[in-house]
């Protein structure tokens, strides 16, 4: 069982009173309620949560593709985060802009420890990705995108897809863009969730476009293309990001 207070409740009662009126609250009291435990026995609520629950769960529990090994969420060869990216450039690539250079993901946006070989359920998709972010495109120039991969690189880590470099003392160092060395005055077209495009100091300011493509889905989309070809869903190029002592 919980206590829960009304203390703060009836505080915030208070000052509403207190900015429209003339009144003086000369002293406040409150009182403590127990809210009891849930009655497991009950079974109206279950019978009317079972259809749902029922529904929900044979979704979830779908099959839509396999996957060759353990992907792990690791500070170097992160193989969780450069699946996801991987899905993110392939899909965007197919159903956004053919053109698209580089994927990226925020780290604490990887929402399981690993995902073990075998199959992967829509469920699974749901625990990894969670959130209800859109797929984002932005243009940015080279040396700005250099600034980005350089504030990683000294911060949470470089996940990626569409881009080979080093970390070198915190900084990204021999950065190539599809092969290709990175042009400072060039312009790329990167994909990133809209949330960490709004959040960030770099990139809050660039202009980005947005289809409704979740990331979620482009992920549930990505399993589903390489399982229509009759394979598994692996990460080439785990030392896409290495680093250098």
């Amino acid at each position: 069982m919980r206590k829960f207070s009304f203390y703060p409740f009836l505080i915030a009662i208070f000052f509403a009173v207190s900015c429209n009126t003339s009144y003086k609250t000369e002293n406040v009291q409150y009182s403590n309620y127990r809210i009891q435990q849930y009655d497991k026995g009950s079974k109206s609520l279950t019978s009317v949560v079972k259809p749902y629950s029922d529904s929900v769960n044979k979704l979830m529990n779908v099959v839509i593709g396999y996957n060759a090994v353990k992907l792990e969420k690791k500070s170097e060869g992160n193989t969780l985060g450069f699946f996801l990216t991987d899905a993110y450039l392939e899909m965007a690539k197919q159903k956004v802009d053919p053109k698209v250079d580089a994927a990226f993901m925020n780290s604490g946006g990887i929402r399981l420890p690993e995902i073990p070989a075998g199959a992967i359920t829509q469920g699974k998709i749901f625990e990894l990705m969670p959130f209800d972010n859109l797929m984002v495109l932005l243009k940015v120039k080279g040396s700005l995108l250099k600034q980005y991969l350089d504030t990683l690189a000294a911060n949470e880590g470089v996940i990626e897809s569409g881009i080979t470099m080093q970390i070198v003392n915190k900084t990204a160092q021999q950065v190539l863009v599809g092969g290709k060395p990175l042009d400072l005055n060039g312009d790329y077209t990167i994909v990133h969730s809209d949330y960490v495009a709004m959040n960030s100091n770099l990139l809050k300011n660039i202009h980005r476009s947005a289809n409704g493509y979740l990331l979620r889905d482009a992920l549930l989309d990505y399993v589903k293309f390489i399982n229509d070809q009759n394979k598994k869903v692996t990460v080439t190029n785990i030392e896409r990001v290495s680093y250098v002592n």
